[in-house]
């Protein structure tokens, strides 16, 4: 009996409390911007095709290689085109020789009027089947005409090109610069203020890279009108690209600047949980337990979030352990003075 009315609930040892890595905010300034996905395009795409039918001779690149403007891509067998050219070339000076004539015998009035029209008139069908001849034989060669990354040849050597079912060869695209397509809803349009005073350069970054690893672009084009059905507006920069480190196709990050720099707090983004109720985060109050605090979040900075609205700058924000836990729950801190 004695016994038993000694006895006490137990507190829990220290060590079996599950243990959580914390970090305080970053207090820092920050330039508030809005963050979209865009996607990388081809500055100039131009499809190859075979104007003039005949045996593919040469091909002068290697599948997938940039080449210069004007480098000679394929060679069509120019040989006909040249006969053709020669002897065109032949008639239209025959025809000229009978049109000087014709002049001659009028001044002479040793002919008629007629006449001299015919001549006129047959020199003029010899000029232009000759003009016709010299644009079918220019058509043998194909060159780039821009510098560029191009793709993989549609024919081999020895293939007859330009016939009536396909006379695609090959496709071109320029990648310096590259274009990056993206889109941005009405309110953050007017948020930025993209119809008074649009922003003159943006940033772009590959996903997962902080933004100021990424490229200066220039804001080229805004479409003249908003989506009715997605309420979006189509934009679209202008990347350098010098390294052709992008690549037409490839996903990227579109940052556009969203007012003046302020002063912010920034936290992990992994520390940072989303339901449908919104952003928020777990924090451990002074007594050890775990809080679930409502945040309100912006863009990225330098690979952290930043926090608008929700957090002090000495709040413990849990960043590891977070399964194990709930709200309510009493634990220890792997890293007391953790920071961010």
């Amino acid at each position: 009996m004695l016994a038993g009315c000694g006895d006490h609930p137990a507190a829990a040892p220290a060590d079996s409390l599950p243990q959580v890595g914390v970090t305080q905010p970053v207090s820092r300034e920050v330039r508030p911007q809005i963050d979209v996905s865009g996607t990388v395009a081809p500055s100039a795409t131009v499809t190859l095709v075979a104007r003039v039918q005949g045996t593919l001779k040469a091909i002068g690149f290697t599948d997938g290689a940039y080449v210069k403007a004007g480098q000679l891509l394929f060679r069509i067998e120019p040989d006909s085109y040249r006969a053709q050219l020669a002897y065109d070339q032949s008639a239209l000076d025959n025809a000229e020789q009978e049109l000087t004539r014709q002049k001659q015998l009028t001044t002479d009035k040793a002919t008629s009027e007629s006449s001299l029209q015919k001549a006129q008139t047959t020199r003029d069908q010899a000029l232009a089947k000759r003009d016709m001849s010299k644009i079918n034989l220019g058509y043998t060669e194909i060159r780039a005409p821009f510098a560029g990354r191009i793709g993989a040849r549609a024919f081999d050597v020895g293939n007859l090109v330009g016939g009536s079912d396909s006379s695609k060869l090959a496709t071109l695209d320029r990648i310096q610069p590259v274009y990056i397509n993206f889109t941005l809803n009405e309110r953050d349009a007017n948020r930025i203020g993209l119809f008074t005073q649009a922003p003159h350069t943006v940033r772009v970054s590959v996903p997962g890279a902080p933004s100021a690893q990424g490229d200066d672009a220039t804001l080229e084009f805004v479409d003249t009108r908003i989506d009715s059905n997605s309420g979006s507006l189509r934009l679209r920069a202008d990347v350098r690209n010098q390294d052709a480190h992008l690549v037409p196709g490839m996903s990227v990050e579109v940052h556009l600047p969203a007012g003046a720099p302020q002063q912010a707090l920034l936290i992990p983004d992994t520390a940072v949980q989303r339901d449908q109720a919104g952003a928020s985060v777990l924090i451990v109050n002074a007594g050890n337990v775990v809080e679930k605090r409502a945040v309100v979040t912006g863009g990225l900075d330098h690979g952290l979030r930043i926090v608008t609205a929700g957090l002090n700058p000495h709040d413990r924000v849990v960043t590891s352990g977070t399964l194990a836990i709930a709200p309510g729950a009493k634990v220890q801190l792997a890293n007391p003075q953790g920071r961010a």
